[in-house]
C-alpha cells in the first residue's frame, strides 16, 4: 500500500517502519513552520493513490479528490483542520496521535501557567531587568488551599488532575461524559459549569472543540469568575470568546489569563490582548508543552496508527467510529482491486 506523509516533522528515518512493513512511503517537504498548511492543489498531487496519509490538514477538496484515500492519521492530538464530515461521507477513516508524552507536556504547561501567574514572575522579572529589586506590590500568592476547576477530564484534564493530587487544593470538574467513579478517582469533585466558574481561583480549560463547547467561555461566563481568578486554555482558541476575556481583563473582573492557543493561529498583530496587562496575561505560540519528547511520542503513535490500518485492524483513537462498516469493507477489497489493475 501507499502511505503519504504530507509534512514529516522529522527525519525521513523516524518513518522507516513504515517502509520496512512493505509499504510505498512518500514523504512530503517540511511547512514552514505551525500554523501553515501545504495547498490543496499540492497536497492532492503529492497523494495520488494514497491509501494512507499523514497529514494535520486535510479539507474536503483534498478528499475528494483521492479516491483510493482510505485513512488518514492526525501526527499530533487536534485535528481541527482534517474535514470530519467530508471523510465519512467517503469512508475514510480519521485517527488522531495523542501520545502520552503530548498529554503529560500540556499538564504540565497548564499548571506552569498557573505558576507563573501565582507568583507573578513576569513582573518579578521585569523588574530586575529594569534594574530595580523586590518590593512589596510585587507579592504573589499561595496555590495552597485555592479551587482550580478543571472543564474536560479526558486525558489532558485528567493530567492536570493528577499532577495537583497532594498540593491541598479542592479540585472541582465538569464532563459530561465521564463517569462518577473516574471523577472520585481523580479526587475531583463534579460540578455544573456555573459553580466551578464561580468558585474556582484557576479555570483551565482541556475540550476539543465542537459544537457544544465553541465560545463556551464567552461575557456571561467570565462574569461568573471570581474577580481574582485567572482562566488558562492550552485547548483550543475556539472555546474562548477573545473580545469578551479582554473585556473582562481590561475591567478587572477577572484577574488575569495564561493563553497558549488562539483563534485565529497565529495570533494577528491587531489583536486586542496584545494590548492587555502583560504582567496579568501571559501569551504563548501554541507551543507551551513542546518538547522533542512530545514530537517523537506523536509521530511515533502517529506511525502505529497507519501500520494499524493498513493491516486493516483499527486504531484505537478513531475520530469517526461511525465510518466504521465502510471501511472495513474498502480496506479488505484494496489487494484484490490493486491486483485488477496491474
Amino acid at each position: 500500500m501507499k502511505v503519504v506523509v504530507a509534512a514529516p516533522a522529522g527525519p525521513a528515518e523516524e518513518y522507516a517502519a513504515l517502509g520496512d512493513a512493505g509499504h510505498e512511503v512518500v514523504l512530503g517537504a517540511p511547512t514552514a513552520g505551525p500554523g501553515t498548511r501545504i495547498p490543496d492543489g499540492e497536497l492532492i498531487e503529492l497523494a495520488q493513490g494514497a491509501d494512507c496519509l499523514i497529514s494535520i490538514a486535510v479539507p474536503r477538496a483534498v478528499i475528494e479528490a483521492l479516491p483510493q484515500l482510505a485513512t488518514i492519521v492526525g501526527p499530533a492530538v487536534g485535528i481541527e483542520r482534517v474535514d470530519l464530515d467530508a471523510a465519512s461521507e467517503h469512508g475514510v477513516l480519521v485517527c488522531n496521535s495523542p501520545s502520552e508524552e503530548n498529554v503529560i507536556g500540556v499538564s504540565e504547561a497548564a499548571i506552569g501557567l498557573m505558576l507563573a501567574l501565582a507568583k507573578r514572575l513576569k513582573r518579578k522579572e521585569a523588574r530586575v531587568r529594569g534594574g530595580g529589586w523586590g518590593v512589596r506590590e510585587d507579592r504573589g500568592f499561595l496555590l495552597w488551599r485555592q479551587t482550580v476547576g478543571i472543564v474536560g477530564l479526558g486525558r489532558t484534564g485528567s493530567g492536570v488532575a493528577k499532577r495537583l493530587a497532594g498540593w491541598d487544593l479542592t479540585l472541582l470538574g465538569v464532563d459530561p461524559y465521564v463517569s462518577d467513579e473516574r471523577f472520585a478517582e481523580l479526587g475531583v469533585r463534579r460540578v455544573d459549569l456555573p459553580t466551578l466558574l464561580r468558585e474556582s481561583d484557576f479555570v483551565t480549560l482541556h475540550v476539543v472543540v465542537t459544537e457544544e463547547t465553541r465560545k463556551m467561555i464567552g461575557r456571561e461566563q467570565l462574569r461568573a469568575m471570581k474577580a481574582g481568578a485567572y482562566l488558562i486554555n492550552t485547548s483550543r482558541g475556539d472555546v474562548v470568546d477573545e473580545d469578551a476575556l479582554c473585556r473582562a481583563i481590561e475591567e478587572e473582573s477577572i484577574a488575569g489569563a495564561g493563553l497558549d492557543v488562539f483563534d485565529p493561529e497565529p495570533l494577528t498583530l491587531d489583536s486586542p490582548l496584545h494590548g492587555l496587562d502583560p504582567e496579568r496575561v501571559i501569551l504563548t505560540p501554541h507551543n507551551v508543552a513542546a518538547t522533542e519528547a512530545s514530537r517523537i511520542g506523536n509521530l511515533r503513535l502517529a506511525v502505529e496508527n497507519a501500520l494499524t490500518a493498513m493491516r486493516g485492524e483499527v486504531p484505537e483513537t478513531v475520530k469517526n467510529p461511525e465510518v466504521l462498516p465502510r471501511w472495513r469493507g474498502r480496506a479488505a477489497s484494496q489487494p484484490a482491486e490493486r491486483g485488477a489493475k496491474r
